[in-house]
């Protein structure tokens, strides 16, 4: 559902996924066309799991699996720079530290950092998964776009303030959330 919501924004994306797990989504848009994959992943054993799936399932593909502290990071891996910027951000903080999104959170610097121009294209997308009772606070260097719900969780597409304001020019449509 959230990759049909993307429509023609995954093929070609450079695409960051955070709180990788075992990389379910990061590979996802790289099986649906994804230029490259940076994954995101801080537990060494889900890390390991994550290099196994990723070298069975996408040998050929371009990855990175980093095995970094979310809160500490500075999202550059080493030998990524064709990786940068990123095009497509998945978030996927565990619920229990959701609540660290906000002002003086542990998760709000490295969302502000997401938001340079280094980072992240102007007209990215970031997409944020929370639990489903859940208020977004503001977070600085981004917008919520759409929410809606899906089974247990909330998923928040997030872009930068002045993107997607015009969605009729050539940007690919992000596919509005059914009422």
């Amino acid at each position: 559902m959230t990759f049909d919501r993307l429509g023609a924004f995954v093929p070609g994306a450079r695409v960051a996924d955070i709180f990788s797990g075992v990389g379910t989504m990061g590979m996802e848009a790289v099986s649906r066309g994804a230029a490259s994959c940076v994954f995101f992943e801080a537990d060494a054993e889900i890390h390991q799991l994550l290099r196994e799936n990723v070298s069975t399932i996408a040998p050929d593909e371009r990855t990175i699996c980093w095995r970094t502290d979310i809160r500490r990071t500075s999202f550059r891996p080493r030998g990524g720079d064709d990786c940068l910027p990123y095009t497509l951000v998945f978030f996927d903080p565990p619920y229990r530290i959701a609540d660290q999104i906000g002002p003086g959170g542990s998760l709000s610097a490295p969302l502000k950092l997401l938001s340079r121009d280094t980072l992240t294209t102007p007209d990215a997308i970031m997409v944020l998964r929370t639990p489903e009772h859940f208020d977004m606070p503001e977070i600085r260097g981004w917008r919520v776009h759409d929410c809606w719900k899906l089974s247990s969780m909330l998923i928040w597409i997030m872009t930068r303030p002045g993107a997607w304001e015009d969605e009729a020019n050539d940007q690919p449509a992000i596919q509005p959330a059914a009422q």
